[in-house]
């Protein structure tokens, strides 16, 4: 097998790896199957009537028509998290560490139904366990199939789910999806896939890609350097690239030296195309390198520009797993500039006070009273996900007319600002609108710590 085979063997389930931030709990089995579904048996009371006495809600929200996963007492929940021991194990790649993820999940599920559950009715909770080093549309097809049709979830909290076909899956089953994955969706993606598909922690990819080429106008790192894009060849990259990045750079007299589209689909032709960007980007003299498309463009582009001494700086955010590089790619960061918008896999605590408001603290309350360890942001990073995630339904659950997603996404619409998260630095739910990250921080890699270190305080995406 040729060097470069293996290369891009390895390229190739990186995407598996980062699904979810290079993040990996210590208690998942490292011989996890595709899928280890487990349910959590339900506490609390459906009858209006906390565990303390108090009233709960006033009256119990009616399910709409063909809505899964609701009965007159129970509404069904299914979580995702995704197991990455193998792929860490088979390639040495060194990653963060999470806690206990699947007791978090269910602390944070007897917590809430303590405390009335969800409209009125408690949350039966499922965790499906997925080994990532079998990522693959067959596989996430097969999970999407186990929580329609086994769960018949009325909601499915996801992590990791990185196949075009996932989410298409779920919206064909009425299953309303609270996505978690630092996937990219614009808001052409999210109208398709309406009412279903929610982003409610993170941002679009419209705003993402128009606050990321903000930020690093506004820093002067793109007139300090020559330009060059890899994106993506997709409709979604196209747009981003076309409606959104552009327009501001040339607003900022700003111009894109060498812009080049990756197509991803096929292995040979991904790292064809890679190297070709590479050879143009030389040739252009570029030293400023922005991915669009998501799809962790970056991390792989680092991968083969290491075998042409290619060393130019990167435009990074969440969404190129800023950790996963610094870990494996540390010298290649050097000078690496861009911005934030989930703190817990992004920057260390020294970074953004953990925690770092009342949502936040009352999340990490959760796991401290069931007993968690709790060691640092990045213990509980996608805990806190699922935190908001059941935090935000029990909200909406409160101010629904009907339980569907349509009913629920009503309800979300209507909390405008009102709702604090714990995970990220900001929420805004804005009527026609499926994701709800308001607001994010510029960051840039600093040599002396080896991290990425924040800078002000955080910026709107509408602001």
């Amino acid at each position: 097998m040729s060097t470069i085979t293996k290369r891009l063997g390895i390229c190739l389930l990186t995407l598996a790896l980062l699904a979810v931030g290079c993040s990996q709990s210590a208690s998942d089995p490292e011989g996890a199957s595709t899928d280890s579904t487990r349910a959590l048996e339900p506490s609390g009371s459906s009858s209006g009537i906390d565990d303390d006495g108090t009233d709960g809600p006033a009256a119990i929200v009616p399910a709409g028509a063909d809505t899964p996963g609701v009965t007159d007492d129970t509404i069904t929940v299914s979580f995702i998290i995704t197991d990455t021991t193998a792929v860490a194990a088979a390639f040495g790649w060194e990653v963060p560490t999470e806690g206990n993820r699947e007791a978090q999940v269910a602390a944070l599920v007897e917590d809430i139904n303590a405390r009335g559950g969800v409209a009125g009715r408690t949350i039966d909770a499922k965790v499906h366990v997925f080994n990532a080093i079998t990522d693959g549309p067959v596989a996430e097809e097969a999970l999407c199939n186990a929580i329609t049709q086994d769960d018949q979830a009325f909601a499915v909290v996801m992590t990791g789910q990185f196949q075009e076909n996932a989410r298409p899956c779920y919206a064909n089953a009425k299953t309303l999806m609270l996505d978690a994955t630092l996937y990219p969706v614009d808001d052409v993606g999210f109208d398709e896939l309406a009412p279903y598909l929610w982003s409610p922690f993170l941002p679009s990819y419209d705003n993402l890609t128009a606050g990321m080429a903000s930020s690093l106008t506004d820093s002067g790192w793109f007139s300090s350097g020559t330009v060059g894009v890899i994106s993506i060849d997709s409709d979604l990259s196209r747009r981003a690239y076309e409606q959104k990045f552009v327009p501001v750079l040339d607003a900022a007299g700003v111009k894109v030296a060498s812009f080049n589209t990756i197509d991803p689909t096929d292995g040979t032709v991904f790292e064809n195309g890679l190297l070709q960007a590479i050879v143009n980007f030389k040739e252009a003299n570029v030293d400023r390198v922005v991915a669009i498309g998501g799809s962790r463009l970056i991390s792989w582009f680092i991968n083969t520009a290491i075998t042409q001494n290619f060393e130019p700086q990167y435009a990074v955010s969440s969404y190129d797993s800023p950790d996963f590089n610094i870990f494996n790619y540390g010298p290649q960061m050097a000078g690496a500039t861009g911005i934030s918008v989930l703190p817990g896999a992004d920057v260390a605590d020294d970074q953004w006070p953990f925690p770092a408001n009342d949502a936040e603290a009352a999340c990490v309350d959760v796991f401290s009273d069931a007993g968690l360890a709790i060691d640092d942001r990045a213990t509980v990073r996608t805990g806190l996900m699922f935190c908001d995630a059941l935090q935000l339904l029990a909200a909406a659950g409160d101010g629904a007319a009907e339980i569907s997603a349509a009913g629920f996404g009503e309800a979300m619409w209507a909390l405008d600002t009102s709702f604090e998260a714990a995970s990220v630095y900001s929420v805004q739910f804005e009527r026609g609108q499926y994701a709800g990250g308001g607001a994010f921080m510029p960051f840039a890699f600093e040599a002396e710590c080896e991290c990425m270190v924040v800078s002000g305080s955080p910026i709107d995406f509408d602001g």
